[in-house]
């Protein structure tokens, strides 16, 4: 996998520069559910790392999280506070909060945050403990009452 090309909509998103290739299918630019498959190749790259040892999967892993850090740190807070990190704008979740409809966005956080948990527990990663505490305080914000 290219994780530029998988960063794409993430850094774009985040008012970064993209010089990648978009991506097709369900992550393309205009599919609500882009940035799914980075929240599945996360887990996948550490559960390999910790079954196999092999470090450049490990490295692989951090460097994926480390460009996901850089994203989070320069994304708008839109008034929920700091720590959203999404490939999509948070615009999908007032959609979602108004009934209007929206594709998952979410699964799709849950997918991300979850899989830095994994990079965090199984490949020693402290900067995707602190990437997902922040994305879970943006969580805690956004849902609470």
């Amino acid at each position: 996998m290219d994780i530029d090309r998988l960063l794409h909509t993430f850094r774009l998103n985040a008012g970064l520069p993209s010089g990648a290739q978009p991506c097709g299918g369900w992550e393309s630019p205009t599919a609500e559910l882009r940035g799914h498959s980075t929240g599945q190749l996360l887990p996948g790259l550490a559960l390999t790392y910790a079954a196999t040892g092999d470090t450049a999967l490990r490295d692989k892993g951090r460097t994926l999280v480390s460009a996901l850090a850089a994203c989070q740190a320069r994304s708008p807070a839109a008034g929920y506070g700091q720590g959203y990190l999404s490939a999509f704008p948070e615009s999908f979740f007032d959609r979602l909060e108004a009934g209007t409809g929206v594709w998952a966005p979410y699964y799709t956080i849950h997918k991300i945050m979850a899989g830095l948990v994994d990079q965090y527990r199984l490949a020693d990663n402290t900067e995707a403990l602190q990437t997902v505490l922040r994305q879970a305080a943006w969580v805690d914000t956004r849902t609470g009452s």
